[in-house]
């Protein structure tokens, strides 16, 4: 007798069961940590005044942005999709808070929400008790940094900056040529200030003031805000560049977008400044920020010298000189670096010991120009080596602000610099990496430079969370330790409170190579 043991089950779609949402969503699903880690319920005291007080009930803001989080979350890039997989994913109904007999809201109901709401400023009062406007997507990312930081999981005592392209919705062929009024550097009025007093001291004639220029430059006809550019040997791009800083754990804590035709110089100064006021030492105590690391591109004077006077130390990399390369045929002639600068008496000496005195100085630029002796110079024997078949002398020049990134050299030599500086490329390039590939920030599907900021601001509070979310859910080191080691072990008792002495800034042993600053 033969026994067929395989078993066929109906289909019965149409049965009725009496379930509960809560216990088909995993206990160590990524949603059920977002859940625990934050309450969005705080955006309704700033969305109030954006609702009108009579008509009928609209959709939950909470359910709105927590859609938009999972877009970004899953990396889609389309409410549309999102909207379809909240509709048949149970774990995605359990996070909104829908039934499995209520609707899911419709894909457009986010993108109305926020061309009449949700992309206006919102009046609110900062921790100084002074109001300022922000837009709900600012409030929502400082939020859930307040959160982390609250769990102390930021470290903002080294913080890494650097900024990353992002292609516009704009088609790159329809660009048009467009006379503009060049824009003044952040620090102009300094540098004038500065070099009036330095002609004033020395008795130098009186520099002419920097005159507004005008410029010739591509604009996109579809995004005017954007800014066209031709990265090295690439083809012309239409994109936004995003200033973002981040802390030693990998938490941006700070992000501007600008049009993507401005240098990395010209757009540091708003996020520095932003995420030194809010990690200052006042507010932090002695885990107040002590270094930013950045890339070449920020290698200037006036980046160096804007770091260093407000106590920060600038952790900037090697960058080979620059010039002309040698080569056989026209071999380079003696450049800066083969000239020796004497400070006290602000001269760059030759060879030879022949001076090159300073001759003028140029507001515009900062750089103060100094030229040798006609005669020192036809009487050199080095002069073939040195100039070139037209000159008559040599001319050097050096930034009124030079001293600043001198001193930053110096701090590339040190100790402490390969210790802090490498962990750039752990933190802010992992953020980029993590962004990109991960949230989908590679292009931007907004117009205009304010809609990006708000996208940006959403992806990286998004990345914050998730992170967050993880570490609140990873058991604690010290809890594993503690049930793993059953004995008693009493230098334990001991060195706790040594430690913690430490990390109060009480006393500073000898036998310590870095300063408790840098190492708590």
């Amino acid at each position: 007798m033969v026994f067929n043991m395989m078993e066929r089950k109906d289909r019965k779609q149409g049965k009725a069961n009496l379930i509960l949402l809560e216990d088909l969503v995993p206990e160590n699903h990524l949603l059920r940590k977002i859940d625990k880690a934050i309450d969005f319920s705080f955006i309704y005291k700033y969305l109030e005044p954006l609702y009108s007080k009579i008509g009928r009930p609209s959709i939950d803001p909470v359910i709105l942005f927590k859609l938009a989080f999972l877009d970004r979350l899953d990396n889609r890039h389309s409410m549309k999709k999102t909207c379809e997989e909240a509709q048949v994913n149970l774990a995605y109904r359990w996070y909104l808070g829908i039934d499995l007999d209520e609707k899911i809201p419709h894909y457009s109901d986010f993108s109305k929400n926020y061309t009449r709401k949700y992309c206006k400023e919102i009046e609110v009062i900062n921790s100084k008790g002074e109001k300022e406007t922000k837009t709900i997507f600012r409030i929502i990312f400082e939020k859930i940094l307040e959160e982390a930081m609250g769990r102390g999981f930021i470290d903002a005592t080294h913080v890494y900056m650097d900024s990353t392209h992002i292609k516009a919705n704009a088609n790159k062929k329809k660009v048009a040529k467009k006379i503009v009024e060049a824009e003044c550097k952040f620090y102009q009025e300094e540098l004038e200030k500065e070099i009036d007093e330095l002609c004033e001291e020395n008795g130098f004639k009186k520099a002419k003031s920097a005159k507004t220029k005008e410029k010739e430059i591509n604009v996109s006809t579809v995004d005017e805000e954007s800014g066209v550019f031709c990265k090295g040997e690439h083809e012309l791009q239409v994109a936004y560049l995003a200033q973002t800083v981040c802390d030693c754990n990998g938490f941006v804590l700070e992000s501007e977008v600008n049009a993507a035709n401005l240098h990395d110089s010209s757009t540091f100064k708003i996020p520095f400044y932003n995420v030194l006021s809010n990690y200052c030492r006042e507010k932090l105590g002695h885990k107040g920020i002590r270094s930013v690391g950045l890339d070449a591109g920020y290698k200037t004077p006036a980046v160096a010298r804007e770091i260093i006077k407000n106590n920060v130390t600038p952790l900037l990399p090697y960058t080979r000189p620059h010039g002309k390369k040698n080569n056989e045929d026209s071999p380079t002639k003696m450049g800066k670096r083969d000239f020796e600068y004497d400070k006290d008496a602000d001269v760059f000496l030759c060879k030879r010991g022949c001076p090159l005195t300073p001759r003028g100085i140029s507001k515009e630029t900062g750089y103060i120009t100094y030229r040798s002796n006609k005669k020192d110079c036809d009487e050199c024997p080095f002069r073939n080596q040195c100039l070139s078949k037209t000159s008559t002398t040599k001319t050097l020049v050096r930034h009124i602000w030079q001293k600043y990134l001198d001193e930053a050299e110096l701090i590339r030599h040190t100790e402490y610099h390969q210790r802090y500086y490498r962990l750039r490329s752990l933190t802010i390039e992992r953020v980029f990496a993590d962004a990109k590939e991960k949230h989908g920030i590679r292009y931007t599907r907004r117009k205009g430079r304010k809609r990006v900021q708000d996208e940006i601001l959403l992806v990286f509070a998004c990345m914050n969370l998730k992170k967050m979310a993880l570490w609140i859910a990873k058991p604690s080191p010290q809890k594993e330790a503690s049930d793993a080691s059953d004995s008693f072990n009493p230098l334990k008792f001991l060195y706790i409170p040594f430690i913690n002495k430490i990390k109060n800034g009480a006393f500073q042993p000898k036998w310590l190579k870095y300063p408790i600053l840098s190492i708590v």
